[in-house]
């Protein structure tokens, strides 16, 4: 219930001075029927009635309706000071000139609602309690004051004003029961208000007033005999209230607000009533208790807990209380070591012996070895595997991820260690590469075969037989094919032995009629491309040409091809996919300049061109799906010379000096590699390492499973 509620319901104006300025008014009305009042004698034998009428008793007569006696003077008001104590009855009055006074519509006191009810009858700015009735009725203005510290409780004003009507008919009961238990209680509107209780008193005297309930029969049964005046302690209980509301929201805002704590002797008497009423809950209860004094304790109070229950903490706990895992059955806490990645399953091995020996189970880290994220080619995992097997037959799984798991870090970061294989005295046209070799083609019409198992920077072989630029090769086993600019193919033996050495040319192939600028080769044929704007179907055994393929309009620079397809790319700025019998089933259209490079799997088809950018095609309808150029995506700023793709990469080589390894799903840029000094012409690479070779006449191996 509010302060405008409760001005309302006392029939005084409410508004909105501070709490301060309405306690001195209070003080005044309510001192100016106090026995060191200086009015006119005959209002000490006044005494209010219960219709509002003032009856002025034997001596003085009864007064009519419309005011009193002719014969006595009418009440001289003077505004009276009074210094306020802990007794509401000690006054000492002295005379303010400019103390405020309150109207006199609302200077009637509690108990007189009859102007409620009857608007014909004046309100007495007199009709106030005698002073003697006052301090006759000591004991029974204190029966009374207790039940007006209970007035909070009542929500409804209906209820109030029940309980002022039963005041003044002499029935001093409440409407309803009161429970004085608390200091506060939650009104309606969320907001505190304070309840008088017995544990609580503002001074010696109200601790110590009698409680009516507590004294004798007769005298508690005489009080029900006295005129019910309880005007100067209901206001002053009101003013009291409302200061302690205002000066507790006061101190709720106020964070810094230090507080001296409650006396020694009420603080001990509190104490020990938490602890007997702590030590009698459950503990449930007990629990609940605890969570909510955590939760208003300070940073002292905080401290002092950790330092207390450092020694306490877990007292009587089995070993492990908090380690779900071990409590558990090994089948089941293996599943749900299921649910981790690889870091948080490494980070779960480090805890203790238990969850090391569920982290380490080799089914766990074979799992990700299988995922496609972790995969490696077929030659690549079937050697990584053979390599980590023990003398008894089994593989050491995690030994076999963390080798993979480093691998992919050291790609996605451009970890690397670099070699670099010089020898040739022209630029480096193209590379191929095996286990233990790598072989490069030069434009100083050189074929050389390094080796890749030693620091020595030079080559171990050379080959010579083309009349031209070496423009292209593949390296397969012991066979390597080259195509040149003097227009013919040729197939080597690089087999060797300690003590002999075959190599030789195999075969030479002739046919093209301008310069053979790409080939690939598998088991049985060679399929090239030419400056002459066609490609060849030749055998690899007989060195015959089987088939020619024409329609291109300008040379052919790139070709790649499957089981069942081949895809060409040409200086015409376009890309023809082919089937074996010769026939061009689609041409693909978009790029700006010659395509110089090209591969593609079952999805897609990547290309590279002298538009310095790369496309990715929908192989089965055609359409440009990305685009990687230098503007968006961070792509090459020179000429795009050669590109390679596997299942989760793409490396390109660009005339910028620089390759670039760029996700296959999404064509972000993930690294770029800077070691050459000049454009980099051509590149192969596994999962371990890459070859590339430039116009500065180096080869360059990138070598990522070092770091």
């Amino acid at each position: 219930m509010s302060e405008e509620d409760i001005f309302r319901l006392l029939g005084l104006a409410y508004s909105s001075p501070s709490a301060s300025d309405l306690s001195e008014g209070v003080s005044d009305m309510s001192l100016s029927t106090s026995p060191g009042s200086d009015g006119p004698q005959h209002l000490l034998n006044t005494r209010v009635v219960s219709n509002g009428h003032a009856d002025h008793g034997t001596e003085g007569g009864s007064s009519g309706s419309g005011g009193g006696s002719e014969s006595a003077p009418k009440p001289r008001r003077k505004t009276i000071a009074r210094q306020l104590s802990s007794n509401p009855y000690l006054t000492s009055a002295s005379s303010i000139e400019d103390h405020m006074s309150l109207t006199p519509a609302s200077s009637f006191a509690f108990g007189e609602n009859a102007p409620y009810e009857d608007p014909k009858i004046p309100m007495r700015a007199s009709s106030f309690p005698v002073a003697g009735e006052v301090l006759e009725n000591y004991s029974y203005q204190q029966h009374q004051l207790n039940q007006i510290r209970n007035l909070s409780h009542i929500e409804q004003p209906g209820e109030l004003n029940q309980y002022y009507t039963n005041v003044v008919n002499g029935n001093n009961t409440l409407p309803r029961g009161i429970n004085s238990w608390g200091h506060f209680s939650k009104s309606c509107h969320n907001r505190y208000k304070y309840r008088r209780s017995d544990y609580s008193s503002d001074s010696e005297e109200d601790a110590l007033s009698p409680n009516p309930s507590q004294l004798p029969h007769k005298l508690s049964a005489g009080f029900s005999g006295q005129a019910p005046h309880t005007c100067l302690s209901d206001l002053q209980h009101v003013t009291t209230v409302i200061n302690r509301k205002k000066s507790a929201m006061d101190i709720k805002k106020d964070h810094n607000h230090y507080s001296e704590g409650v006396r020694p002797s009420v603080f001990k008497e509190r104490f020990a009533m938490m602890k007997r009423w702590f030590s009698e809950c459950s503990h449930e209860q007990k629990n609940i208790v605890l969570k909510g004094l955590l939760s208003v304790c300070d940073l002292p109070q905080l401290h002092l807990l950790s330092v207390r229950m450092e020694t306490n903490l877990h007292r009587g706990c089995p070993p492990n209380c908090q380690d779900f895992l071990t409590w558990l059955p090994t089948p089941l806490a293996a599943k749900i070591m299921t649910y981790l990645d690889p870091v948080s399953l490494c980070q779960a091995a480090q805890v203790c012996k238990h969850w090391q020996q569920l982290a380490e189970e080799p089914s766990l880290w074979r799992r990700f070895c299988c995922q496609a994220k972790w995969r490696l080619s077929k030659a690549a995992e079937h050697k990584q595997v053979i390599s980590h097997m023990s003398a008894e037959g089994s593989i050491q799984w995690k030994q076999v991820f963390a080798e993979r798991f480093r691998l992919r870090n050291n790609w996605l970061a451009g970890r690397c260690t670099v070699r670099t294989f010089e020898g040739h005295t022209q630029g480096i046209s193209c590379v191929q590469f095996d286990d233990n070799r790598i072989v490069s083609g030069s434009s100083d019409k050189t074929i050389k075969v390094w080796n890749i198992r030693t620091n020595a920077q030079w080559s171990v072989q050379t080959l010579v037989g083309h009349s031209g630029t070496v423009r292209c090769l593949h390296l397969e086993g012991n066979r390597l094919v080259s195509g040149s600019s003097d227009k013919t193919i040729k197939v080597w033996d690089l087999s060797t032995q300690d003590s002999w050495s075959s190599i030789a040319c195999k075969v030479t192939m002739i046919g093209h009629r301008d310069t053979v600028r790409c080939l690939q080769v598998d088991d049985d044929k060679v399929i090239s491309g030419s400056y002459d704007m066609t490609l060849k179907i030749w055998d690899l055994r007989t060195g015959q040409c089987r088939k020619t393929l024409v329609g291109h309009q300008a040379p052919v620079l790139c070709v790649y091809f499957n089981d069942t397809k081949i895809v060409s790319g040409s200086g015409d700025k376009t890309i023809k996919l082919w089937n074996y019998e010769g026939t061009c089933t689609r041409t693909l259209a978009g790029h700006q300049d010659a395509v110089t490079c090209l591969q593609f799997d079952s999805t897609r088809i990547v290309s590279g061109s002298l538009d310095c950018t790369l496309k990715f095609w929908d192989i089965h309808t055609g359409d440009c799906i990305n685009t990687i150029d230098w503007k968006v995506a961070e792509g090459h700023t020179g000429v795009v010379r050669c590109l390679q793709a596997d299942s989760w990469r793409v490396v390109s080589a660009a005339d910028d000096k620089t390759l670039k390894v760029w996700s296959l799903e999404t064509g972000e840029r993930l690294v770029t590699l800077r070691n050459h000094s000049d454009g980099v012409t051509c590149l192969q690479y596994n999962d371990f390492i890459i070859v590339s070779g430039s116009y500065d006449k180096t080869v360059k191996l990138w070598d990522f499973s070092c770091c």
